[in-house]
C-alpha cells in the first residue's frame, strides 16, 4: 500500500484537535453558572469533531474524507433528478432522435458540445466513432456503476462518522468524569463539571443521528436516483443509436417513467 501524506496530515491535526479539547475541558468548570452558554461547550466540540476527523483519515482515503465534509452542505437539498427532470430527458431524447436521423455526423458533434461533461456527452462521443449498441451499453453502464461506486464510498465514509461521533463523545466524558473525581474535596464543582463531561456525549450523539447519518441516506438516494436517470439516458441514446422510430423510442421509455405520465403521453398521442 502506498504511503497517504493526506491521511497522515488530516490524522495529525484532528490529534491535535482532541488533545486540545481534553486540556481545555479539564480547565472548564464555571461554564455552567451561566444558563445561557450551558449548552455551549467549545471544548467539548473539538474533542468529538477531531476524533471523528482522525479515525476517519486512519480508514479511507483524504480525498473521500473530503468529499463527506463538502457532502454535508447538501443537507436541505434534494436530489437533482425528479418527475419533471426526467420528462425534460425525455423529450430531450425524442428531439435528438430527430436530428440525429437527419443530419447523423453534425448533430452528434454538436451535441457532443453541448452535453460535455455529461453522460450524454460520453455516450454521443461512442456513437461517433460508430461503436455497436452492445459496446456502448458496456461502456455506459460501467460509467455509471463507477461514478454509483464512487458516491458510495462517501456514504460510508459519512456512515462511519457517524458511529465514531458517539463513541469520541463517550471519550471525552470519560476524561471529564476523571478530572471531577480527582477534585472529590470540593463538592461544589461536581455538578458543573459533570455537567461538562457529559457535553460531549451529547455532542457525538447530535453530530450522529443529526448530521452524519442523516446526510449519507440522503447522498444515497440521490445516487440511486441519479443511476436510474443515467440508466434512462443511456437506454435512449442506445435506441437512437439503433435508428428506431419516434413511437417505437417514445413507447420504450415510457416504460422507465411514473404511469401518471404515461397516461399524458398517451393522451397525447391519442390527439396527435
Amino acid at each position: 500500500m502506498k504511503f497517504s501524506i493526506g491521511s497522515m496530515i488530516g490524522t495529525l491535526i484532528s490529534l491535535a484537535l482532541i488533545i486540545f479539547g481534553v486540556i481545555e475541558t479539564i480547565k472548564v468548570t464555571e461554564f455552567t453558572k451561566n444558563i445561557g452558554n450551558q449548552f455551549l461547550n467549545i471544548p467539548s466540540i473539538v474533542i468529538v469533531v477531531g476524533g471523528v476527523l482522525m479515525a476517519s483519515y486512519i480508514t479511507f482515503q483524504s480525498r473521500y474524507v473530503n468529499k463527506a465534509l463538502a457532502g454535508v452542505r447538501f443537507f436541505f437539498s434534494q436530489a437533482g433528478a425528479n418527475k419533471k427532470s426526467l420528462q425534460k430527458d425525455f423529450e430531450s431524447i425524442v428531439e435528438w432522435n430527430d436530428e440525429i436521423r437527419k443530419d447523423r455526423v453534425n448533430a452528434l458533434d454538436k451535441l457532443e458540445e453541448e452535453r460535455s461533461g455529461y453522460l450524454e456527452g460520453y455516450l454521443f462521443s461512442l456513437l461517433s466513432t460508430n461503436y455497436s449498441s452492445d459496446d456502448i451499453r458496456q461502456f455506459g453502464t460501467n460509467h455509471i456503476q463507477e461514478n454509483f461506486f464512487r458516491q458510495m464510498v462517501v456514504v460510508d465514509v459519512l456512515r462511519s462518522m457517524g458511529g465514531a461521533a458517539p463513541a469520541f463523545g463517550m471519550f471525552g466524558t470519560l476524561f471529564g468524569l476523571i478530572d471531577m473525581l480527582g477534585n472529590l474535596d470540593d463538592p461544589s464543582s461536581m455538578g458543573p463539571g459533570l455537567a461538562a463531561a457529559l457535553m460531549t456525549t451529547l455532542y457525538g450523539i447530535i453530530l450522529s443521528r443529526f448530521i452524519f447519518y442523516p446526510v449519507a441516506e440522503k447522498i444515497k438516494n440521490s445516487a440511486s436516483i441519479n443511476r436510474f436517470r443515467e440508466t434512462f439516458m443511456l437506454e435512449g441514446i442506445i435506441l437512437i443509436n439503433e435508428k428506431k422510430t419516434a413511437f417505437y423510442v417514445q413507447d420504450k421509455l415510457s416504460t422507465f417513467l411514473q404511469r401518471d405520465f404515461k397516461k399524458k403521453d398517451a393522451k397525447s398521442k391519442d390527439k396527435d
